[in-house]
């Protein structure tokens, strides 16, 4: 039985329109794969068994955000923590800290506990590193290099960054994948930084219409499940064994390249693992990786989240054909409801009460009805958007790229704006609240120079 990441899980520890590891010598599944470079990953295959993540005295904290899309994988903000998320902030008002990030990464930051985490590249070293923040300061805790000689890959595109990946944490562990040049590494950490296991999971080589990775990891139970939708043989969803890293099943997904992260969602009365892309919409059995249902929709390549309510799935995508559409799920499968042209494409969209509220590529902001996705309203935003739009209460926070948050109400009845908020001038990751900050990752560019910095907004 797959139980839900609201609470912490016992035992071991988005890229543009059509985002490696360093080449490597690991051992999987009784063979070798050598790169061309012949970094050795010592770790590979460590196994530490039971408890081998667990930090002795770590506990769960009800203020964590330790996954993307947050405690309950929809991006919204738990009630405990919205009333000291304040609507208005600038350089100085509500600027609680900032710390500098060094290097460049488009990943959410994730928190456990008392530790801000976040995955960055730097070109300079060739280094993709875990870094850790005190979220009470901001002060730096200190970091992991987790993959060394990493070339951004030709044909990454100019969105997207090495270091895109979202890590997830069960409150013991942290866990992350990468592409490292030509190959997908997942990592098993404690929460301190220590490496316990590394393992490569597919092939990663370029082709027509290949960006650069993005997804992020999906945590289940004993497992940790990494979407590799690749237009070869190795594509596909992959579980591995949450203590040790080793393959537990692997679910083919071939047809074309895509990049959007899968999701637990329990659609129809039953765990589903939800993913779009591949000109399709389909549900896995978070079990063993067995496709339960699967409709044609969205596009050739996708890059949001799906979201859902109990009877249906969402997605959109962009590329090569744009469209939003709702799936009605029951007992004995799936059909499109309906269907439109709007494309929220790097962007997840957000389900509050019976409506789906999404942005598109161009800024604008729509509401529709979710049964049958009558437009409620539009309205322009500042463009364009690549993260994710955050629920704080009944407030929709939606950031752009050139550091703008728009502060919206999440009603079906108008468009009421609330605020808008300028922190820097460059802004990819998405927003999250923990322990009632509300935690930026925006860049400031002057001249030559671009600086990113964790910012924690809330009221002093």
């Amino acid at each position: 039985m797959i139980r839900f990441l609201a609470k912490p899980l016992l035992g071991t520890a988005g890229p543009s329109e059509p985002s490696a590891p360093r080449s490597s010598t690991c051992r999987l599944n009784g063979t070798v794969r050598r790169s061309r470079f012949g970094l050795a990953l010592s770790l590979c295959v460590l196994s530490l068994g039971v408890g081998s993540l667990s930090v002795p005295g770590a506990e769960a904290f009800a203020g964590d955000w330790r996954i993307w899309r947050g405690p309950t994988r929809d991006n919204h903000v738990p009630a405990e923590d919205v009333a000291t998320v304040p609507s208005t902030w600038s350089t100085k008002d509500n600027v609680l800290w900032k710390s500098p990030v060094p290097g460049k990464g488009h990943a959410t930051p994730i928190v456990v506990g008392q530790t801000v985490y976040v995955l960055t590249h730097e070109a300079a070293t060739q280094t993709i590193s875990l870094l850790r923040y005190d979220l009470e300061t901001g002060g730096d805790l200190g970091r992991t290099v987790v993959h060394q000689n990493v070339v951004p890959p030709r044909y990454l595109h100019k969105k997207n960054t090495c270091a895109s990946c979202t890590p997830s944490s069960d409150g013991r562990g942290i866990f992350m994948v990468a592409q490292v040049n030509d190959q997908i590494v997942a990592t098993g950490m404690t929460l301190d930084g220590r490496i316990v296991w590394q393992r490569p999971v597919a092939p990663y080589r370029g082709g027509g219409g290949w960006f650069g990775y993005g997804a992020s990891p999906l945590l289940l139970d004993e497992q940790v499940v990494v979407a590799v939708d690749v237009d070869r043989p190795e594509g596909g969803l992959v579980s591995l064994d949450r203590r040790t890293g080793r393959p537990k099943w692997k679910t083919p997904r071939t047809d074309a390249t895509s990049y959007s992260t899968p999701i637990l969602a329990d659609v129809a009365g039953r765990p589903s693992i939800l993913i779009s892309g591949l000109n399709r919409v389909a549900a896995y059995d978070p079990e063993d990786g067995r496709q339960q249902w699967s409709v044609p929709a969205t596009s050739r390549t996708t890059c949001a989240t799906m979201v859902w309510t109990d009877s249906m799935a969402f997605a959109s995508g962009s590329y090569p054909e744009p469209g939003t559409f709702g799936i009605r799920v029951t007992a004995d499968g799936a059909q499109v409801a309906w269907e439109n042209r709007v494309k929220c494409y790097e962007q997840s969209m957000l389900v509050v009460d019976d409506h789906l509220y999404g942005i598109a590529d161009n800024g604008i902001a729509y509401c529709w009805r979710c049964s049958d996705g009558e437009e409620r309203w539009k309205a322009r935003l500042a463009g364009p958007i690549s993260a994710s739009p955050l629920l704080v209460g009944n407030r929709i926070l939606a950031t752009n790229e050139r550091g703008t948050t728009t502060v919206f109400a999440a009603t079906p009845d108008r468009y009421q704006p609330i605020a808008e908020n300028q922190w820097g001038d460059s802004a990819f990751a998405s927003p999250i609240v923990a322990d009632g900050k509300l935690i930026l990752r925006h860049a400031v560019n002057e001249g030559n120079r671009r600086q990113e910095y964790l910012v924690a907004i809330g009221q002093p």
